[in-house]
């Protein structure tokens, strides 16, 4: 707070609001890495509620809306027309879903497609949730090494984000799998336990 009244109080061109905002930059880095090992180191115990998926992706995309308009992201949404119902921890399944749609967009930083997809299938004992962008995609040898800890495309980033996803994903007794082609785009796909109607 300190730092940002600083940085309010100096001129536009003086080289101490410049250094002002360096530092601003930095503890929001810090912020976001302490923030990440929080959510990597400590031991997780869902609290399991049935849930309509639908729901937790349309409130996770309005969090994003504004940034989808300023990046000209155009988002498409395929969901399933039964509205599939899942027994998950709200919480931990709007972080997964809000990490995933962050790394989409943050390949498509001007102008895209994202596509979000639900379907059904196995009898209906599972629901597929896929999360397809248009942007920068990524080298095979990444792949591969995609939920591993610490690994990152990302400048700034941590390389912790979709290891939390996948071990989120993992505790739900579901999977998770990438594909991607460079300069084309990335799909993510979850698997989840569907719960059978009554």
């Amino acid at each position: 707070i300190s730092v940002q009244y600083l940085h309010d109080k100096f001129n536009p061109g003086d080289e101490r609001r410049e250094f002002t905002k360096a530092i601003m930059n930095k503890v929001e880095k810090l912020n976001s890495v302490t923030t990440d090992l929080i959510h990597f180191a400590r031991p997780q115990h869902p609290q399991f509620k049935k849930a309509n998926i639908h729901k937790i992706l349309d409130r996770t995309l309005s969090l994003v809306k504004f940034k989808c308009i300023v990046q000209k992201v155009r988002v498409v949404r395929n969901y399933a027309a039964n509205s599939p119902c899942i027994e998950i921890d709200n919480e931990l399944m709007e972080q997964v879903t809000l990490n995933l749609i962050d790394n989409a967009l943050w390949a498509m930083p001007e102008r895209g497609k994202l596509i979000i997809g639900t379907r059904m299938f196995d009898d209906n004992n599972l629901i597929e949730i896929n999360f397809t962008d248009t942007g920068c995609g990524m080298p095979r040898k990444d792949v591969s090494c995609i939920f591993d800890p610490f690994f990152t495309q990302r400048e700034n980033g941590t390389g912790l984000g979709l290891s939390i996803v996948h071990r989120i994903i993992e505790t739900h007794k579901g999977s998770i799998d990438v594909e991607s082609e460079l300069k084309k785009g990335t799909t993510f796909r979850i698997r989840l336990p569907a719960l059978q109607k009554e």
